[in-house]
């Protein structure tokens, strides 16, 4: 068993004193932060592997009444990614740009500009271990991938529950078809 930190985002709470108790009293390991626009809990779940962390946190805060929406991606600068893997931001730099390494470094999620670049910390993490650079905590990169694969079943729930009636059974074909 491993202790897996993540972040869900859940919707709106109206009461943060009520529903924080309630979420405690029903697990002790989650830290709900959160106004009626909406808000976020931070877990530290002992479980077998992520996704079954991130499930069971998903399980007890909606049991709690809480609204889960999403979970949230671990996005990195390249001053992260240096920090992470033990390397220099320079050779990092590298990397994104293809210099140095195998190539096809993983383009960022964020681009706002040429200063502003947030990538994807499951998918920079994936890399480095395919291409065997820099060290990689596999704890955190199996909560980054599995954060962004609950997620992306999250955002499809809601895409269902808010399709019309004549096109979720088509829409949940679509999912359903792995």
């Amino acid at each position: 068993m491993s202790i897996y930190w993540f972040e869900l985002e859940i919707g709106p709470v109206s009461d943060l004193e009520d529903s924080a108790e309630r979420l405690y009293s029903r697990c002790g390991d989650g830290q709900l932060s959160g106004d009626e626009h909406g808000g976020t809990i931070l877990f530290s779940r002992e479980a077998r592997n992520a996704i079954e962390a991130i499930l069971s946190a998903i399980d007890d805060s909606e049991h709690s009444g809480l609204s889960v929406t999403g979970v949230m991606e671990d996005l990195v600068t390249i001053d992260d990614i240096a920090e992470k893997t033990g390397r220099s931001a320079q050779a990092v730099g590298h990397w994104t740009t293809g210099q140095r390494g195998p190539g096809a470094f993983p383009a960022p999620v964020i681009h706002r500009s040429s200063r502003i670049k947030l990538y994807s910390w499951a998918q920079v993490s994936r890399w480095l271990s395919d291409a065997g650079l820099g060290r990689v905590d596999s704890i955190a990169a199996e909560v980054a991938t599995a954060a962004v694969e609950v997620d992306a079943l999250l955002r499809a729930r809601q895409v269902l529950r808010d399709a019309p009636s004549g096109q979720r059974d088509k829409l949940a074909k679509l999912i359903s078809a792995a």
